[in-house]
């Protein structure tokens, strides 16, 4: 069977590919350290937040907290949009970046 395949020079498939393992190792480590730096901000967040909230003793003070984490959530959401844009721009260049190793490699 391998005798069938004709002779071909495979020294510049070599190269093509490294910058590929290269590119996605570097894409990939990325994602993660933003993911892991997120885990552990809003794991810090929850025991600050379950601490203010164990230490509420009247209505009023309820009633800040709640407001408080109200205008939080809004904040949040509103980066949470600019993150998703950045991301969806990463995977723009990440994808042109892809396509710009192939194409040199043809």
């Amino acid at each position: 069977m391998l005798n069938n395949i004709p002779n071909a020079d495979f020294s510049a498939f070599g190269a093509p590919v490294q910058k590929l393992i290269e590119l996605n190792t570097a894409t990939f480590t990325k994602a993660f350290e933003l993911q892991k730096a997120t885990a552990e901000k809003q794991d810090a967040k929850a025991q600050a937040d379950f601490t203010a909230l164990s230490a509420i003793k009247d209505v009023e003070a309820l009633t800040s907290f709640l407001t408080v984490k109200s205008e939080e959530a809004k904040a949040n959401l509103e980066t949470l949009k600019t993150e998703a844009q950045a991301s969806v721009e990463n995977s723009k260049a990440y994808f042109a970046e892809v396509q710009a190793i192939l194409t040199t490699s043809k």
